[in-house]
């Protein structure tokens, strides 16, 4: 039988600490998709989901279910490991990596594209206030040289001085 002290290795903490990180980012990314009122990328959230799921997965299998799977078998000498079991693991851990591997992407392709529109349509607010401000200036421009052209100017200017 193993001690459930034997548990409690290096690599039992640093899986804690991936796991623990993960649901840290999980709630952050919660957190961002309601400040921006839904309108942050779904798939965001999707991935630090997944990244979750994987890491705590990792971390439950690594210790306790292997603790009570090997003390189990060493009082059981007849238990047999079912070896789909292990095929089920094998293609649900790869299936969250590859996941993980395609909603990361999605969200960086996402990311670009919003970045991308958002610089696009400053740019084109830029180029619309400059030409916006270029015709105000010439229609100012064009009604002070009407007004001045309404004006009339006295053909001779007063003469000032002695009348005699």
């Amino acid at each position: 039988m193993i001690p459930f002290s034997a548990i409690f290795s290096v690599d039992f903490f640093f899986n804690l600490a991936y796991a623990l990180l993960a649901a840290g980012g999980l709630v952050m990314a919660i957190k961002y998709r309601r400040s921006q009122d839904g309108k942050a990328s779904l798939f965001l959230l999707l991935t630090t989901a997944l990244v979750t799921t994987y890491y705590t997965l990792q971390w439950l299998l690594g210790s306790f279910v292997s603790y009570y799977v090997s003390n189990y078998a060493a009082v059981h000498p007849e238990y047999q490991f079912p070896s789909w079991l292990n095929v089920g693991l094998v293609i649900l851990f790869t299936g969250l990596n590859y996941a993980f591997i395609v909603t990361l992407g999605l969200t960086a392709l996402f990311a670009v594209k919003k970045g991308r529109a958002e610089r696009f349509v400053g740019v084109q607010v830029d180029h619309g206030e400059i030409i916006g401000e270029l015709v105000s200036q010439s229609s100012v421009d064009s009604e002070q040289a009407e007004t001045t052209d309404d004006i009339e100017l006295p053909s001779e200017p007063p003469i000032s001085g002695s009348q005699g």
